[in-house]
């Protein structure tokens, strides 16, 4: 087989996992039950999908640059960015069973992590979230940085200055 035949195919592969699952895909028929390789490709690519979106959104041009200079959005969005993040950082942990039981909970989640960054958080509300974000995720970001500095032999793996 040719270069370009498997370019092609996967190019097709690669638009197919881009597009959102067909409604037919998740109903299964009255006396067939659901195919958990179909339930899971359909699950795994929302997150292709939403990388890409990310992608998309990083190369846009933005329509307004004010808030690139403005220390308190930007402190905003990065503990909101933060707070999303640490749920994949969890999810990955506890998969791989680097933290267990319930230490995989993330209780009492802030509505704030659901809001759009804005430039209006008093600073001393940013610290208490901050504050929040550290304590929530140091379970997590000690058990892979361990990882980490044991599968590469770093010391340094997690060292940030």
């Amino acid at each position: 087989m040719g270069a370009k035949p498997i370019l092609m195919a996967f190019t097709a592969a690669i638009l197919l996992a881009c597009q959102p699952p067909s409604q037919s895909a998740h109903i299964a028929e009255p006396n067939e039950p659901l195919d958990p390789f179909i339930v899971m490709i359909d699950a795994e690519r929302w997150g292709v999908i939403i990388d890409r979106a990310l992608d998309g959104v990083r190369e846009a041009p933005g329509l307004d640059d004010t808030h690139v200079e403005n220390e308190i959005y930007r402190a905003d969005a990065g503990l909101k960015s933060g707070a999303a993040n640490l749920i994949e950082l969890r999810n990955q942990a506890c998969a791989k069973g680097l933290v267990i039981g319930t230490g995989c909970e993330l209780k009492d989640w802030p509505a704030w992590t659901l809001e759009a960054p804005t430039d209006k958080t008093p600073i001393g509300e940013i610290d208490r979230r901050s504050e929040w974000l550290s304590r929530e995720m140091d379970r997590f970001t000690a058990a892979g940085c361990e990882a980490g500095r044991s599968a590469t032999n770093d010391r340094q793996f997690c060292d940030v200055e």
